[in-house]
Protein backbone atom coordinates (compact mmCIF):
# COMPACT_ATOMS: atom_id res chain seq x y z
CA UNK A 1 0.00 0.00 0.00
CA UNK A 2 1.24 3.27 -1.11
CA UNK A 3 0.70 5.56 2.35
CA UNK A 4 2.02 8.45 0.62
CA UNK A 5 -0.38 8.48 -2.72
CA UNK A 6 -3.32 7.54 -0.37
CA UNK A 7 -2.25 10.95 2.08
CA UNK A 8 -2.74 12.96 -0.89
CA UNK A 9 -5.64 11.38 -1.95
CA UNK A 10 -7.56 11.19 1.46
CA UNK A 11 -6.34 15.04 1.65
CA UNK A 12 -7.83 16.32 -2.03
CA UNK A 13 -11.01 14.36 -1.12
CA UNK A 14 -11.01 16.00 2.40
CA UNK A 15 -10.99 19.41 0.80
CA UNK A 16 -13.73 18.55 -1.82
CA UNK A 17 -16.22 17.63 0.56
CA UNK A 18 -14.90 20.47 2.83
CA UNK A 19 -15.83 23.42 -0.34
CA UNK A 20 -18.89 21.57 -1.25
CA UNK A 21 -20.69 21.60 2.41
CA UNK A 22 -18.98 25.15 2.85
CA UNK A 23 -20.45 26.16 -0.97
CA UNK A 24 -23.96 24.14 0.36
CA UNK A 25 -24.47 26.33 3.89
CA UNK A 26 -23.70 29.69 2.04
CA UNK A 27 -25.32 28.64 -1.26
CA UNK A 28 -27.75 25.85 -0.99
CA UNK A 29 -30.95 27.39 0.64
CA UNK A 30 -30.78 30.14 -2.42
CA UNK A 31 -30.33 27.49 -4.95
CA UNK A 32 -33.49 25.33 -3.02
CA UNK A 33 -35.70 28.51 -3.12
CA UNK A 34 -35.41 28.98 -6.88
CA UNK A 35 -35.82 25.11 -7.56
CA UNK A 36 -38.64 25.43 -5.44
CA UNK A 37 -40.27 28.14 -7.95
CA UNK A 38 -39.06 26.80 -10.61
CA UNK A 39 -36.43 29.28 -11.66
CA UNK A 40 -33.46 26.66 -11.26
CA UNK A 41 -31.87 24.34 -13.48
CA UNK A 42 -33.91 22.19 -14.97
CA UNK A 43 -32.75 18.53 -13.07
CA UNK A 44 -33.39 20.70 -9.93
CA UNK A 45 -36.66 21.98 -11.00
CA UNK A 46 -37.58 18.72 -11.74
CA UNK A 47 -36.64 17.27 -8.30
CA UNK A 48 -38.89 19.28 -6.46
CA UNK A 49 -41.60 19.62 -9.53
CA UNK A 50 -44.21 18.25 -6.78
CA UNK A 51 -42.80 20.19 -3.83
CA UNK A 52 -45.93 22.34 -3.50
CA UNK A 53 -47.65 19.85 -1.04
CA UNK A 54 -45.26 21.46 1.81
CA UNK A 55 -43.59 25.04 1.99
CA UNK A 56 -40.49 26.05 1.24
CA UNK A 57 -39.33 26.44 4.91
CA UNK A 58 -40.29 22.48 5.22
CA UNK A 59 -37.00 21.83 2.85
CA UNK A 60 -34.77 24.18 3.60
CA UNK A 61 -34.82 22.49 7.14
CA UNK A 62 -34.39 19.49 5.64
CA UNK A 63 -31.51 20.71 3.48
CA UNK A 64 -29.83 22.32 6.77
CA UNK A 65 -30.85 19.17 8.47
CA UNK A 66 -28.77 17.01 5.98
CA UNK A 67 -25.49 19.65 5.79
CA UNK A 68 -25.33 19.38 9.44
CA UNK A 69 -25.44 15.37 9.97
CA UNK A 70 -23.13 15.72 6.76
CA UNK A 71 -20.59 18.42 8.74
CA UNK A 72 -20.23 15.81 11.42
CA UNK A 73 -19.56 12.73 9.66
CA UNK A 74 -17.18 14.43 7.79
CA UNK A 75 -15.45 15.80 10.50
CA UNK A 76 -15.25 12.30 12.56
CA UNK A 77 -14.39 10.66 9.14
CA UNK A 78 -11.51 13.25 8.31
CA UNK A 79 -9.98 13.24 12.11
CA UNK A 80 -10.11 8.98 11.91
CA UNK A 81 -8.44 8.93 8.26
CA UNK A 82 -6.01 11.48 9.01
CA UNK A 83 -4.94 9.33 12.72
CA UNK A 84 -4.87 6.07 10.74
CA UNK A 85 -2.49 7.30 8.09
CA UNK A 86 -0.20 8.79 10.95
CA UNK A 87 -0.23 5.58 12.55
CA UNK A 88 0.16 3.78 9.98
CA UNK A 89 3.48 5.12 8.97
CA UNK A 90 4.86 3.90 11.96
CA UNK A 91 5.64 0.66 13.63
CA UNK A 92 2.35 -1.22 15.45
CA UNK A 93 2.78 -0.86 19.20
CA UNK A 94 -0.11 -1.73 21.80
CA UNK A 95 0.49 1.08 24.00
CA UNK A 96 -1.55 4.82 23.16
CA UNK A 97 -0.54 8.44 23.20
CA UNK A 98 -2.95 11.92 23.35
CA UNK A 99 -4.46 11.22 20.12
CA UNK A 100 -6.41 8.43 21.39
CA UNK A 101 -8.01 10.05 24.13
CA UNK A 102 -8.56 13.19 21.52
CA UNK A 103 -10.25 10.87 18.83
CA UNK A 104 -12.27 9.22 21.70
CA UNK A 105 -13.28 12.77 23.27
CA UNK A 106 -14.28 13.27 19.67
CA UNK A 107 -16.57 10.85 19.28
CA UNK A 108 -18.30 11.30 22.35
CA UNK A 109 -19.07 14.51 21.22
CA UNK A 110 -20.11 13.46 17.61
CA UNK A 111 -22.42 11.00 19.69
CA UNK A 112 -24.12 14.32 21.89
CA UNK A 113 -24.46 16.16 18.89
CA UNK A 114 -26.09 13.65 16.65
CA UNK A 115 -28.40 12.76 20.04
CA UNK A 116 -28.92 16.61 20.82
CA UNK A 117 -29.57 17.80 17.41
CA UNK A 118 -31.34 14.95 15.46
CA UNK A 119 -33.14 12.85 18.29
CA UNK A 120 -36.58 14.26 19.41
CA UNK A 121 -38.93 12.94 22.03
CA UNK A 122 -41.97 11.23 20.89
CA UNK A 123 -45.34 10.50 22.14
CA UNK A 124 -45.07 6.92 22.77
CA UNK A 125 -41.55 7.36 24.76
CA UNK A 126 -42.04 10.56 27.08
CA UNK A 127 -39.08 10.77 28.76
CA UNK A 128 -40.48 11.95 32.22
CA UNK A 129 -42.90 9.00 32.48
CA UNK A 130 -39.84 6.50 31.64
CA UNK A 131 -38.78 7.63 34.29
CA UNK A 132 -41.11 7.32 36.57
CA UNK A 133 -41.85 3.92 34.93
CA UNK A 134 -45.03 4.59 33.67
CA UNK A 135 -44.03 4.06 30.25
CA UNK A 136 -46.24 1.66 27.90
CA UNK A 137 -45.18 -2.23 27.52
CA UNK A 138 -42.56 -3.00 26.50
CA UNK A 139 -40.20 0.35 27.26
CA UNK A 140 -40.94 0.24 31.00
CA UNK A 141 -38.48 -3.14 31.74
CA UNK A 142 -35.63 -1.13 29.52
CA UNK A 143 -34.50 0.63 32.73
CA UNK A 144 -30.70 0.28 32.73
CA UNK A 145 -29.65 3.88 31.83
CA UNK A 146 -32.91 5.58 33.51
CA UNK A 147 -30.94 4.91 36.91
CA UNK A 148 -28.32 7.76 36.15
CA UNK A 149 -30.72 10.10 34.84
CA UNK A 150 -32.80 9.94 38.28
CA UNK A 151 -29.11 10.16 40.00
CA UNK A 152 -28.91 13.46 38.00
CA UNK A 153 -32.37 14.90 38.64
CA UNK A 154 -31.50 14.37 42.35
CA UNK A 155 -27.91 15.74 42.41
CA UNK A 156 -29.56 18.37 40.40
CA UNK A 157 -33.55 19.09 40.99
CA UNK A 158 -33.39 21.93 38.79
CA UNK A 159 -32.51 19.67 36.02
CA UNK A 160 -35.10 18.88 33.40
CA UNK A 161 -36.26 15.79 32.39
CA UNK A 162 -34.27 16.44 28.95
CA UNK A 163 -30.72 17.17 30.06
CA UNK A 164 -30.66 14.32 32.84
CA UNK A 165 -31.70 11.91 30.00
CA UNK A 166 -28.92 12.97 27.93
CA UNK A 167 -26.53 12.97 31.02
CA UNK A 168 -27.56 8.99 31.03
CA UNK A 169 -26.87 8.90 27.62
CA UNK A 170 -23.51 10.28 28.05
CA UNK A 171 -22.45 7.68 30.16
CA UNK A 172 -23.89 4.88 27.89
CA UNK A 173 -21.51 6.73 25.61
CA UNK A 174 -18.76 6.66 27.01
CA UNK A 175 -19.35 2.87 27.81
CA UNK A 176 -19.96 1.80 24.53
CA UNK A 177 -16.90 3.27 23.16
CA UNK A 178 -14.84 1.80 25.19
CA UNK A 179 -16.39 -1.45 24.93
CA UNK A 180 -16.16 -1.28 20.70
CA UNK A 181 -12.45 -0.39 20.94
CA UNK A 182 -11.45 -3.29 23.00
CA UNK A 183 -13.57 -5.51 20.64
CA UNK A 184 -11.93 -3.47 17.64
CA UNK A 185 -8.99 -4.85 19.12
CA UNK A 186 -9.13 -8.18 18.52
CA UNK A 187 -9.42 -7.75 14.94
CA UNK A 188 -7.17 -5.14 13.88
CA UNK A 189 -4.03 -3.34 15.11
CA UNK A 190 -4.15 -2.40 18.59
CA UNK A 191 -3.36 1.58 18.11
CA UNK A 192 -5.52 1.42 15.21
CA UNK A 193 -8.59 -0.09 17.25
CA UNK A 194 -10.28 3.68 17.14
CA UNK A 195 -11.32 2.95 13.35
CA UNK A 196 -13.92 0.71 14.93
CA UNK A 197 -15.27 3.26 16.92
CA UNK A 198 -15.38 5.52 14.14
CA UNK A 199 -17.49 2.84 12.50
CA UNK A 200 -19.76 2.13 15.30
CA UNK A 201 -20.95 6.07 15.05
CA UNK A 202 -21.45 5.85 11.57
CA UNK A 203 -23.59 2.70 12.09
CA UNK A 204 -25.98 4.20 14.64
CA UNK A 205 -26.32 7.67 12.84
CA UNK A 206 -28.83 7.13 10.38
CA UNK A 207 -30.50 4.90 13.19
CA UNK A 208 -31.44 7.26 15.40
CA UNK A 209 -34.66 8.65 15.15
CA UNK A 210 -36.50 9.32 18.38
CA UNK A 211 -34.98 9.26 22.26
CA UNK A 212 -34.30 6.02 23.84
CA UNK A 213 -32.68 5.49 27.12
CA UNK A 214 -30.97 1.88 25.34
CA UNK A 215 -30.08 2.07 22.14
CA UNK A 216 -26.66 2.82 22.73
CA UNK A 217 -26.91 0.88 25.55
CA UNK A 218 -27.43 -1.68 23.25
CA UNK A 219 -24.38 -1.23 21.41
CA UNK A 220 -22.63 -1.35 24.36
CA UNK A 221 -23.75 -4.57 25.71
CA UNK A 222 -23.41 -6.26 22.70
CA UNK A 223 -19.79 -5.15 22.56
CA UNK A 224 -18.66 -6.14 26.07
CA UNK A 225 -19.91 -9.38 25.64
CA UNK A 226 -19.18 -10.57 22.48
CA UNK A 227 -15.75 -9.14 23.61
CA UNK A 228 -15.18 -11.91 26.72
CA UNK A 229 -17.26 -14.80 24.36
CA UNK A 230 -14.62 -14.85 21.90
CA UNK A 231 -12.07 -14.39 24.46
CA UNK A 232 -13.79 -17.62 26.41
CA UNK A 233 -13.75 -15.52 29.43
CA UNK A 234 -17.36 -16.96 31.31
CA UNK A 235 -17.94 -14.90 34.40
CA UNK A 236 -17.74 -11.05 32.72
CA UNK A 237 -20.02 -12.64 29.67
CA UNK A 238 -22.19 -13.84 32.18
CA UNK A 239 -22.38 -10.69 34.28
CA UNK A 240 -22.92 -8.39 31.85
CA UNK A 241 -25.31 -10.35 29.82
CA UNK A 242 -27.79 -10.52 33.14
CA UNK A 243 -27.58 -6.47 33.80
CA UNK A 244 -27.85 -5.90 29.70
CA UNK A 245 -31.37 -7.37 30.10
CA UNK A 246 -32.19 -4.63 32.42
CA UNK A 247 -31.29 -2.60 29.62
CA UNK A 248 -33.37 -4.79 27.39
CA UNK A 249 -34.68 -8.23 26.73
CA UNK A 250 -32.82 -8.92 22.99
CA UNK A 251 -29.80 -9.86 25.09
CA UNK A 252 -31.44 -13.56 24.95
CA UNK A 253 -29.93 -13.40 20.98
CA UNK A 254 -25.92 -13.42 22.81
CA UNK A 255 -27.71 -17.12 24.45
CA UNK A 256 -28.21 -18.02 20.82
CA UNK A 257 -24.66 -16.42 19.50
CA UNK A 258 -22.79 -17.85 22.08
CA UNK A 259 -24.36 -21.61 21.12
CA UNK A 260 -23.55 -20.69 17.54
CA UNK A 261 -19.97 -19.94 18.44
CA UNK A 262 -19.24 -22.66 20.90
CA UNK A 263 -20.52 -25.74 18.94
CA UNK A 264 -17.90 -28.00 18.16
CA UNK A 265 -15.11 -26.52 20.06
CA UNK A 266 -17.30 -27.36 23.51
CA UNK A 267 -18.34 -30.78 24.92
CA UNK A 268 -21.94 -31.33 24.72
CA UNK A 269 -22.68 -31.63 28.44
CA UNK A 270 -20.79 -28.68 29.14
CA UNK A 271 -22.31 -26.46 26.00
CA UNK A 272 -25.71 -27.54 27.50
CA UNK A 273 -24.68 -26.25 30.96
CA UNK A 274 -23.51 -23.22 30.17
CA UNK A 275 -26.78 -22.38 28.27
CA UNK A 276 -28.79 -23.27 30.62
CA UNK A 277 -27.50 -21.31 33.47
CA UNK A 278 -27.70 -18.39 30.83
CA UNK A 279 -31.49 -18.92 29.96
CA UNK A 280 -31.30 -18.86 33.89
CA UNK A 281 -29.80 -16.14 34.26
CA UNK A 282 -32.07 -14.19 31.87
CA UNK A 283 -35.02 -15.85 33.48
CA UNK A 284 -34.64 -14.40 36.24
CA UNK A 285 -34.12 -11.41 35.28
CA UNK A 286 -36.78 -10.84 33.28
CA UNK A 287 -38.81 -12.65 36.04
CA UNK A 288 -37.77 -9.68 38.23
CA UNK A 289 -38.53 -7.19 36.23
CA UNK A 290 -42.37 -8.18 35.71
CA UNK A 291 -42.54 -8.89 39.60
CA UNK A 292 -41.30 -5.31 40.49
CA UNK A 293 -42.94 -3.39 37.54
CA UNK A 294 -45.91 -5.42 36.28
CA UNK A 295 -47.03 -5.37 33.02
CA UNK A 296 -50.32 -7.19 30.95
CA UNK A 297 -48.39 -7.97 28.22
CA UNK A 298 -44.96 -7.97 27.02
CA UNK A 299 -44.44 -6.38 23.46
CA UNK A 300 -47.29 -4.54 21.93
CA UNK A 301 -49.11 -6.69 19.38
CA UNK A 302 -50.04 -6.14 15.28
CA UNK A 303 -46.33 -5.52 14.55
CA UNK A 304 -46.53 -7.79 11.89
CA UNK A 305 -49.70 -6.90 9.68
CA UNK A 306 -48.18 -3.72 10.34
CA UNK A 307 -44.80 -4.56 8.54
CA UNK A 308 -46.52 -6.48 5.72
CA UNK A 309 -48.67 -3.13 5.44
CA UNK A 310 -45.07 -1.39 4.89
CA UNK A 311 -43.81 -4.03 2.18
CA UNK A 312 -47.12 -4.30 -0.02
CA UNK A 313 -48.23 -0.03 0.73
CA UNK A 314 -45.13 1.86 1.66
CA UNK A 315 -41.71 0.42 0.11
CA UNK A 316 -40.34 3.51 0.03
CA UNK A 317 -40.44 3.75 3.63
CA UNK A 318 -38.79 0.92 4.28
CA UNK A 319 -35.98 1.59 1.55
CA UNK A 320 -35.09 5.06 3.05
CA UNK A 321 -35.01 3.24 6.72
CA UNK A 322 -33.02 0.11 5.48
CA UNK A 323 -30.77 1.42 2.68
CA UNK A 324 -27.96 2.70 4.57
CA UNK A 325 -28.45 0.13 6.75
CA UNK A 326 -27.84 -2.37 3.86
CA UNK A 327 -24.49 -0.14 2.55
CA UNK A 328 -22.71 -0.84 5.79
CA UNK A 329 -23.83 -4.76 5.42
CA UNK A 330 -22.10 -5.15 1.89
CA UNK A 331 -18.95 -3.33 3.34
CA UNK A 332 -19.05 -6.12 6.06
CA UNK A 333 -19.40 -8.66 3.83
CA UNK A 334 -16.01 -7.93 2.07
CA UNK A 335 -14.51 -9.24 5.73
CA UNK A 336 -16.33 -12.46 5.46
CA UNK A 337 -13.27 -14.37 3.84
CA UNK A 338 -10.96 -12.72 6.43
CA UNK A 339 -13.04 -13.45 9.81
CA UNK A 340 -12.11 -16.30 12.41
CA UNK A 341 -15.49 -18.73 12.40
CA UNK A 342 -16.26 -17.53 15.67
CA UNK A 343 -17.00 -14.04 14.95
CA UNK A 344 -18.76 -15.57 11.68
CA UNK A 345 -20.89 -17.80 13.55
CA UNK A 346 -22.22 -14.43 15.64
CA UNK A 347 -23.93 -13.10 12.36
CA UNK A 348 -26.66 -15.40 13.88
CA UNK A 349 -27.39 -12.43 15.06
CA UNK A 350 -28.67 -10.88 11.98
CA UNK A 351 -31.73 -13.22 11.62
CA UNK A 352 -32.67 -13.22 15.21
CA UNK A 353 -33.07 -9.67 14.84
CA UNK A 354 -34.72 -10.04 11.12
CA UNK A 355 -37.77 -12.21 12.81
CA UNK A 356 -37.69 -10.19 15.67
CA UNK A 357 -38.32 -6.94 14.12
CA UNK A 358 -41.02 -8.95 11.77
CA UNK A 359 -42.72 -10.03 14.77
CA UNK A 360 -42.94 -7.54 17.01
CA UNK A 361 -41.41 -4.62 15.91
CA UNK A 362 -41.30 -2.27 12.98
CA UNK A 363 -39.19 -1.87 9.84
CA UNK A 364 -39.41 1.31 9.30
CA UNK A 365 -37.01 1.65 12.26
CA UNK A 366 -33.12 1.01 11.74
CA UNK A 367 -32.53 0.97 15.08
CA UNK A 368 -33.74 -2.52 15.76
CA UNK A 369 -30.54 -3.89 14.13
CA UNK A 370 -28.22 -1.99 16.54
CA UNK A 371 -27.05 -5.27 18.29
CA UNK A 372 -26.00 -6.12 14.74
CA UNK A 373 -23.73 -3.08 14.58
CA UNK A 374 -20.48 -4.86 16.92
CA UNK A 375 -20.27 -7.77 14.63
CA UNK A 376 -20.72 -5.60 11.25
CA UNK A 377 -17.61 -3.25 12.68
CA UNK A 378 -15.56 -6.34 13.58
CA UNK A 379 -16.50 -7.54 9.89
CA UNK A 380 -15.25 -4.24 8.53
CA UNK A 381 -11.73 -4.16 10.60
CA UNK A 382 -11.33 -7.87 9.57
CA UNK A 383 -11.34 -6.96 5.64
CA UNK A 384 -9.49 -3.58 6.57
CA UNK A 385 -6.88 -5.64 8.26
CA UNK A 386 -6.76 -7.82 5.31
CA UNK A 387 -5.87 -4.86 3.03
CA UNK A 388 -3.01 -3.29 5.43
CA UNK A 389 -1.47 -6.71 5.05
CA UNK A 390 -0.56 -6.54 8.82
CA UNK A 391 -1.29 -9.18 12.07
CA UNK A 392 -4.37 -8.06 13.88
CA UNK A 393 -2.54 -8.04 17.19
CA UNK A 394 0.98 -8.88 18.45
CA UNK A 395 1.15 -8.06 22.04
CA UNK A 396 4.62 -8.70 24.00
CA UNK A 397 4.64 -10.75 26.21
CA UNK A 398 2.19 -10.54 29.23
CA UNK A 399 -0.27 -9.18 27.51
CA UNK A 400 -3.81 -10.52 25.94
CA UNK A 401 -4.88 -10.32 22.68
CA UNK A 402 -5.48 -12.92 20.08
CA UNK A 403 -3.06 -14.88 22.16
CA UNK A 404 -5.06 -15.76 24.93
CA UNK A 405 -8.23 -16.50 22.44
CA UNK A 406 -6.58 -18.94 20.14
CA UNK A 407 -9.23 -20.62 18.75
CA UNK A 408 -9.92 -17.22 16.96
CA UNK A 409 -7.43 -17.80 14.10
CA UNK A 410 -3.69 -18.22 15.97
CA UNK A 411 -1.05 -17.30 18.46
CA UNK A 412 1.32 -14.75 18.04
CA UNK A 413 3.75 -17.44 17.01
CA UNK A 414 1.51 -18.73 14.26
CA UNK A 415 -0.01 -21.89 16.16
CA UNK A 416 -3.24 -22.73 16.69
Amino acid sequence: MNLDRLRWQFLLFSLCVAVLLAASFLGGGALLAQAYEGHSLPALNRLLGHAGRHPLDFYLDKLHTLLVFGLILWLVLTSTAALALHRLRRPPGPGGDWRDYLIFALYAAAFLCFLAYFGSEESWYRIDQIMAYEGRPPFQHRVLFIFPAQLLQYAMPQLGVIPSFLGAQLLAVLLMLWAVRRLAGLFIRSDLAFVGQALALCMWAPTLNYYTFYDIGIIFVFAFCLYHLLRREWLPYLLMMAVGTFNHEITLFLIVASAFMLLGSMRWRTLAGFLAMQLALYGLVRLLLFYLLPAHQAWEGGKLLFNLHLLQDEPRVLLYSLGPLLLWYVLAATGWRHAPAPLLRCVIILPCLFVMTAVVGQFNESRQFDAFIPVAMALMLCALNARLGAAAVRLPAGEVGWRTAGFLARTPEGKA
